[in-house]
Formats: structure tokens, C-alpha cells, sequence
């Protein structure tokens, strides 16, 4: 099975502490938010990256999205 990521946001650390600050597209959370135990949860994932970008981000979030199959005959 394969997985593919959907970016949804950046994020840059905090100088001198261990927090990463965040901005991230709401439409797309609402689109991968599920139900567990009747309340709604949304995951995803927050990496570095290996430089910052032109903005001076220092993450990337991104959703994991599996891929479906393709027909192999």
C-alpha cells in the first residue's frame, strides 16, 4: 500500500524553544477530520524541512493519503 502526502500548512520553530508554530488551511482539516468514540479528531503530520523556505518556514504539514490500487494485468 502506498501513501502519498497532502500539504496543508508551514509552520516555523520558535527561536530559542522547542515549538513549532503552525498556520494550516481549515477547509482542509474539515476534509480529513474523522469520528472516534463520537468526537471529531483530525491527524496529521509536522516534519522539517531541510532548509527553510523564502519565508523563513522551518516545517511543512502534510496528511498521509493512502493511495488506491491500480490495476496491474
Amino acid at each position: 500500500m502506498a501513501f502519498s502526502k497532502k500539504y496543508i500548512g508551514k509552520g516555523k520553530q520558535v527561536e530559542n524553544m522547542e515549538i513549532v508554530e503552525v498556520s494550516l488551511n481549515m477547509a482542509e482539516l474539515q476534509n480529513h477530520s474523522f469520528e472516534y468514540e463520537g468526537e471529531t479528531y483530525v491527524k496529521f503530520n509536522v516534519a522539517k524541512l531541510k532548509e527553510p523556505d523564502q519565508y523563513g518556514k522551518t516545517h511543512t504539514v502534510y496528511f498521509s493519503v493512502k493511495e488506491s490500487e491500480s490495476d496491474e494485468s
